[in-house]
């Protein structure tokens, strides 16, 4: 493995950076769209897209934090 293709695998797959900053920032902003309509009181969503919203925001900060 050459050093190009050392780059390419240890950067972020969709940002394209080195570091979880990014996906991480993802995550927690996927997490306030799930949290902000509970806390508002109506919820424009069903609620197993909510949880949707919010595994999947837990998934980023994991990924982001592994990295």
């Amino acid at each position: 493995m050459n050093d190009k293709e050392a780059s390419y695998s240890d950067t972020c797959p969709i940002f394209g950076v080195r570091g979880g900053g990014p996906i991480i920032g993802l995550g927690i902003l996927m997490i306030l769209f799930g949290l902000i309509p509970l806390g508002i009181g109506e919820i424009p969503l069903p609620v197993p897209v909510i949880g949707i919203f919010i595994g999947f925001g837990i998934f980023l900060i994991w990924a982001g934090l592994t990295k």
